[in-house]
């Protein structure tokens, strides 16, 4: 018997090591998913908080963008300089979240636009007039506004980019506008850090 008793007592202290065994590999695996959660989170959090600064920084980050935001796209350029380049006064003033637009009592307007995307949002623009118009030489460069600028083939489109702040200038005339676009689209890069 003493035998037995040996041999049922070793398989218990087996078993116990066994179950031991277990349990840290349970404990281990558990620990391993929960961290892996958590840093699942973390870098979710970090990604989102690097595509806000990036954001800030697109917008400007306490330059362009960010200033316009605060101030308004109506800060850009006043009613005074609107009418001067339209030709008449403006007598309203229609403010939206990144959109102004300025309208005269005779019906010409114009519409400040300012999105943010740098470079590739200026030429996805460009492109998409382009294809708004079939393609017929709709779109030409400007130089001298911005670091880069396009203009629709009738001129009431002005479109420019300082930096990674996109400017969009349409004005809404009877005849050729491209010199109004142009006046105010300049006056606005000039504002623009």
């Amino acid at each position: 018997m003493l035998g037995e008793e040996l041999r049922v007592s070793t398989r218990s202290k087996v078993l116990k090591i066994i179950a031991w065994v277990l349990g840290i590999s349970t404990l281990v695996t558990l620990l391993s998913i929960a961290s892996c959660a958590y840093f699942d989170y973390r870098s979710r959090k970090e990604t989102t908080a690097r595509a806000k600064m990036s954001h800030s920084a697109r917008m400007g980050g306490g330059t362009a963008a960010a200033t316009v935001d605060a101030r308004g796209v109506c800060s850009l350029v006043s009613n005074v300089e609107v009418g001067e380049a339209l030709g008449t006064t403006v007598s309203s003033t229609n403010k939206g979240a990144l959109t102004c637009q300025y309208t005269s009592s005779v019906g010409r307007s114009l519409t400040v636009e300012v999105t943010q995307g740098g470079s590739f949002a200026l030429q996805l623009s460009a492109m998409a007039m382009k294809a708004a118009t079939k393609g017929q030489s709709a779109v030409r460069r400007i130089v001298g506004i911005g670091d880069e600028a396009y203009a629709g083939r009738k001129g009431s489109t002005l479109m420019f980019r300082k930096g990674n702040t996109v400017v969009n200038v349409n004005v809404h005339t009877e005849g050729s506008s491209f010199l109004a676009a142009a006046v105010i689209a300049r006056k606005i890069a000039t504002r623009l850090p």
